[in-house]
């Protein structure tokens, strides 16, 4: 086994910020960048990947065939390792990638981090290649300048190759830790803009989850552009992606389709998932009882006459807003629902997670749906 230090500062700096469209694809690609060399080459073995990245082999095999096909990666005729069987790939930068630059400190010109393009590798395919030698963007690739350079080497990890690692040098790349005033200098740059790309880049994660077989990806596209659309009422994390597949499967088992399902929650503009029943708005009760008037969850006295109808009394010592969300819960999905839900969010993230997993009926870890509300 090999213990050293992977020469891959540059190629990682490089491979996280690029879109491939598929979370397990951009976790390989991050992973063989670690072990790049300086010339882009790198190898690993499966047993690496797998610890790597907890992927499957099946899983890793699949999302390299796609970093192949989008032009990542593309397949040398050199074999490492013991037996000498193991693939060694060129990491490259397909038309329309991110080329990702630094800024060295020595001279204060603008390096590019990006492998080599296509074309630079087919025309020198005998020589090593620094980071700094491929500085030019071509026509239609994308120019994301680093804000921070290379990182620190990573951590020491085994590998299986007997000689010595290359190295690439950092002194023309500034590293990012421990350089407060560099840090202060990209916060106050251009701080708004970092959130979105932040906000951006976990919506296309949670956008390409592995789904489960009931859940088609047409169904969670639909969803996902839904809930992205509503962030400011309901914040799409990946706990509540999480939740929302839980949902679907729930109200599936129950023989409700999942794309029945959303597609009421679209319609209606509501941010959480519920059983689609008939309407039970307004209406006229028989035997004499109290009208419900249309939007009978805007009052408290509409409150207690829909909890009346649904046969929902306010327990001794009981909060009217406890009282209130058992009776929402009771009425079904609606407005009603959708407007208690917005107004707990701006009081607290805590209390809105918690109203949430109530009336959805989900499990919470240290409380139970009773004393969601």
């Amino acid at each position: 086994m090999r213990w050293g230090v992977p020469v891959s500062g540059y190629a990682y700096q490089w491979a996280k910020r690029q879109h491939v469209g598929d979370s397990a694809a951009k976790t390989l690609l991050k992973t063989y960048a670690h072990w790049a060399a300086e010339d882009y080459t790198t190898w690993v073995t499966n047993d690496e990947l797998v610890l790597d990245t907890e992927l499957d082999v099946k899983t890793i095999r699949k999302a390299r065939e796609k970093l192949v096909s989008l032009g990542f990666l593309t397949e040398t005729p050199r074999r490492m390792g013991g037996t000498k069987s193991i693939v060694v790939y060129q990491m490259l930068a397909p038309s329309g990638s991110v080329v990702v630059q630094a800024v060295d400190q020595r001279t204060g010109d603008a390096i590019s981090l990006s492998p080599p393009s296509v074309e630079e590798f087919d025309a020198k395919p005998l020589h090593k290649r620094s980071p700094s030698k491929f500085g030019t963007a071509k026509g239609d690739q994308k120019r994301s300048p680093s804000k921070c350079g290379a990182p620190p080497n990573p951590d020491v990890s085994p590998s299986t190759f007997p000689s010595k690692p290359l190295h690439i040098s950092l002194e023309g790349v500034p590293n990012v830790e421990g350089k407060k005033g560099l840090e202060e200098k990209e916060k106050n740059l251009d701080k708004q803009p970092a959130r979105r790309a932040s906000r951006v880049a976990l919506h296309e994660q949670i956008r390409n989850l592995e789904l489960p077989d009931e859940i088609t990806s047409e169904v969670w596209a639909m969803w996902c552009e839904h809930r992205e659309a509503k962030h400011k009422d309901a914040p799409w994390t990946r706990t509540a992606a999480a939740l929302s597949v839980k949902r679907l499967l729930s109200l599936a088992a129950g023989g409700q389709l999942p794309e029945v399902t959303v597609e009421e929650a679209v319609l209606r503009g509501w941010t959480g998932l519920f059983p689609v029943k008939a309407e039970t708005g307004a209406s006229s009760p028989p035997g004499g009882a109290r009208t419900i008037v249309a939007d009978w969850w805007r009052t408290s006295s509409g409150i207690e006459a829909r909890g009346e109808q649904l046969g929902v009394k306010q327990g001794d010592g009981e909060t009217f807003m406890r009282f209130k969300a058992r009776v929402f819960k009771a009425a079904g999905p609606g407005e009603w629902m959708e407007d208690m839900l917005r107004t707990v969010r701006r009081e607290s993230e805590e209390h809105y997670e918690a109203l949430y997993a109530y009336f959805n009926d989900i499990p919470r870890d240290r409380h139970g749906n009773t004393e969601a509300a």
